[in-house]
């Protein structure tokens, strides 16, 4: 991955290849510990620069975000959290000696999880 790049330009993509690709270049990002990424946008209506903003605040991954240069075309930067500083999943349930027992606990500690968008 020695010829990763921080930077990704959205321009002519439809929203599900563009978040493809956001999601993508956060994950190849963390894998490098690249601390900061790029995502060109375009001006354009909007569309693009609100779907990049919203992946990026619901995603835990990113710590800020910002605007980019007027220079480079429009576009955002983010910062990448370390591995290090993401949270560790929970412990495996204890005392589940069921499959159906297991599938409880399961759904008990997604319920606890903060995830995005929730």
């Amino acid at each position: 991955m020695s010829d990763f790049q921080a930077r990704i330009d959205l321009h002519g993509m439809d929203s599900e290849r563009a978040t493809a690709e956001i999601l993508r270049l956060i994950e190849r990002a963390q894998a490098t510990g690249t601390m900061r990424i790029e995502i060109v946008h375009g001006r354009g209506k909007g569309i693009l620069a609100n779907l990049v903003r919203e992946v990026l605040k619901a995603n835990p991954r990113i710590s800020d975000i910002g605007a980019l240069d007027n220079n480079a075309g429009g576009g955002v930067w983010a910062r990448v959290k370390k591995l290090s500083d993401m949270p560790r999943p929970a412990a495996p349930v204890q005392g589940s000696n069921t499959r159906a027992q297991l599938a409880r606990d399961l759904l008990k500690q997604a319920k606890r999880l903060d995830l995005p968008g929730s």
